[in-house]
């Protein structure tokens, strides 16, 4: 009897685990900058909790795949990964952005991976329509590669739109070029590795930037970790847009380029002077837990 009893609870928990959440697979076709028309895959996960609407979390994986989402055919990186269990946790719904469906797109391939920020607001516009979201409460959240389209999302505001952005959140961007800051309605988290081989110096500037316009902006530093918010790294061998630390790029327009300090420049010269042949490496990710926390609890002060 004690054991049949034992058994129960057991069986009783594992069903409550399986129901914490549902998800549905959405195969979409937009338009971004770089490969025009493109199918992106999107795995949009609701929680299981008895709810008329919930926000949504947005988030856009880093250039590595470095991890799967369980029964989703759609990739992602741990980032995500960790992010989507917290989210659902704390019951928001999350779109999972597989930026690379229709690309075979290497980590290295800096060149090749298309405007993450073109599809953020593709996806937006579509998921606005979906009556158990809040059009409202919208966030976009991105590692890496996707965490430099972050701040790329603030040159797609648009107000117009049945949907507004409530908050952006670049977790380990690089900031060494970055569309010139304007007082903006939407706040942004950004998120740094103090030992990370892209800087935080150019994120902090940024930052300043936003605040001196008006720009609800803030920047958290954990300083012993590297890209991956991990203890162990090391800059090893690669190629990396992140030179320029101090004297950054400012785009006035696609077009429109100069430095910090009011130098000229062009895609050519950011190239030439901030490209560099380093990486970064170590993924024991003793930080990424408590990066994702701040992300958690920036979406929930800024919930409208």
């Amino acid at each position: 009897m004690k054991f049949f009893k034992t058994s129960t609870i057991v069986i009783l928990l594992l069903l409550l685990k399986i129901k914490i959440s549902t998800s549905e697979t959405l195969k979409l076709e937009l338009n971004e900058r770089k490969f025009g028309k493109s199918e992106v895959l999107v795995e949009l996960i609701f929680p299981n909790k008895k709810s008329n609407i919930f926000p949504l979390i947005i988030s856009q994986h880093g250039s590595t795949l470095d991890a799967k989402i369980d029964g989703s055919s759609v990739r992602t990186d741990e980032h995500t990964k960790r992010l989507l269990k917290k989210a659902i946790e704390n019951g928001f719904a999350v779109a999972i952005v597989d930026a690379f469906y229709t690309h075979d797109i290497k980590p290295n391939q800096k060149h090749r991976q298309p405007w993450a920020a073109d599809y953020a607001t593709g996806i937006a516009k579509f998921l606005s329509e979906d009556k158990r979201l809040d059009p409202n409460n919208f966030f976009f959240s991105g590692f890496s590669y996707g965490g430099h389209h972050a701040h790329f999302l603030y040159e797609k505001l648009n107000f117009t739109d049945k949907y507004s952005w409530a908050g952006i959140i670049a977790a380990e961007p690089p900031c060494n070029a970055f569309f010139q800051a304007k007082k903006y309605k939407t706040p942004v988290l950004t998120i740094k590795g103090g030992e990370s081989h892209y800087k935080p110096q150019p994120c902090e500037i940024l930052t300043k930037l936003y605040k001196d316009m008006g720009t609800k902006a803030e920047i958290k530093i954990f300083p012993k970790s590297n890209h991956f918010f991990s203890h162990n790294g090391r800059i090893t061998k690669g190629i990396a847009f992140n030179g320029c630390n101090e004297n950054p790029i400012i785009m006035k327009s696609f077009e429109n380029w100069t430095f910090l300090n009011g130098e000229k420049a062009n895609r050519k010269i950011a190239i030439k002077k901030c490209m560099t042949k380093t990486s970064g490496s170590g993924k024991t990710r003793e930080d990424l837990d408590f990066a994702i926390d701040e992300t958690i609890n920036f979406v929930k002060q800024n919930l409208r």
